[in-house]
């Protein structure tokens, strides 16, 4: 247990200031932390303040940073407590420390709301990510206009996405995946032109992905994977050049056109599976010069033709291959069961050599999948764990 008295530092070199000290120790008993040494200065690199990193625990972070650099007052500007799990609430003491720029409390046991206090700080970084947060996102988020990089993925946030979070025009990353929002996304988000990563993924959203996303012309990272939208995908997502992964998945509607990439040539990652898209790949999708590094997902769509098996076959890294539309010589299966390979007219049958046992899936050899033996009981340890 914290005794509020337990330490009075004077404002000396090097030592923490006073009532920093004090709101410290508030944060410590708001978020139920119980192992900070009240009875050594905070910004004294004692273990209990500043834990070094274990290959044992690489989830857990346990520090908190000083600048000193203050006429030799100390001042608390960053704090990480990642993978404690702590099952207190959001500390609203933390707007006692007015040279806050960095909170992480990613994955412990958090819950309630984030507090009406923040709004004054000057937070730069914030994740509360991975924890057990509930009730809507409070609009008041949008008066910490210092915000750089937002992280408030898995929880169990609901309602929309309240406009005044466009107020945060100094957003580079914002990450809001995995909880329950509902709603349009409203058009004041279209103030945050200096995006560089979004993601949107496992929502309940509304409505299409809205023609406003041009407005993010330095967006890097883009992801909407279950998020909820309708198709079809904006055609004006041709003019975020900058983008070098882009995934748009499971789109509801009646799917789309193959969205045009011509002028995407720092692509690096592409998934658009699961979104009906239609018709034919454009004869420019075969241009792209990054094709020859992409790593791409295309899969269950409604293509007509895929200009070249090389495609399907080469750069379907994440998911080799799961399309009616890739050449049969690139999914079919013959297996010699219990010889070696041989070759019955124009099918060629993989050599099944081992002992017996139940299939496993192998990654292709030579462009082709391989079936081999495999008890899956004895590999997943037990067969309570298949």
């Amino acid at each position: 247990m914290f005794c509020m008295g337990a330490i009075k530092l004077e404002a000396e070199a090097g030592l923490l200031a006073q009532d920093e000290v004090d709101a410290l120790l508030e944060i410590a008993t708001q978020v139920g932390k119980k192992d900070w040494n009240n009875k050594v200065d905070p910004c004294s690199n004692e273990t209990s303040w500043v834990t070094p990193p274990s290959s044992q625990r690489p989830m857990f972070d346990n520090k908190v940073v000083c600048n000193c650099s203050f006429g030799g007052v100390c001042h608390i500007v960053s704090i990480f407590l990642k993978g404690q799990d702590l099952a207190g609430s959001l500390p609203k003491s933390i707007v006692k420390l007015p040279y806050l720029t960095n909170l992480d409390l990613w994955a412990n046991y958090l819950s309630g709301n984030i507090p009406p206090e923040w709004a004054n700080t000057k937070l730069e970084i914030l994740s509360i990510a991975v924890n057990r947060l509930t009730g809507p996102i409070p609009c008041y988020l949008g008066k910490i206009i210092t915000l750089r990089d937002l992280n408030i993925q898995n929880n169990m946030f609901s309602g929309i996405v309240p406009p005044e979070l466009g107020n945060l025009v100094n957003l580079e990353n914002i990450n809001l995946c995995a909880n329950n929002l509902t709603g349009e996304l409203p058009l004041a988000l279209s103030n945050l032109t200096k995006l560089k990563e979004l993601r949107l993924s496992s929502n309940n959203f509304i409505g299409r992905i809205p023609d406003f996303i041009q407005s993010w012309k330095q967006l890097d990272i883009l992801e909407i994977q279950a998020g909820g939208f309708s198709g079809p995908i904006p055609l004006n997502i041709s003019l975020l050049n900058s983008l070098t992964k882009l995934r748009i998945s499971d789109l509801l509607g009646d799917g789309s056109e193959f969205p045009n990439l011509e002028f995407m040539q720092n692509m690096t990652y592409l998934d658009l599976s699961f979104n009906r898209l239609k018709g034919d790949l454009p004869a420019d999708y075969n241009d792209l010069k990054s094709l020859e590094i992409i790593e791409f997902d295309l899969s269950y769509n409604n293509f007509t033709e895929i200009p070249t098996p090389t495609n399907c076959k080469e750069t379907l890294k994440p998911v080799e291959c799961l399309s009616d539309y890739c050449s049969k010589d690139q999914y079919s299966v013959h297996i010699n069961c219990g010889g070696s390979e041989t070759t019955v007219g124009n099918t060629i049958y993989e050599a099944d050599d081992e002992p017996g046992g139940a299939t496993k899936y192998v990654p292709k050899r030579e462009d082709r999948i391989v079936l081999k033996d495999f008890d899956i009981e004895k590999a997943a340890q037990g067969v309570d764990k298949v």
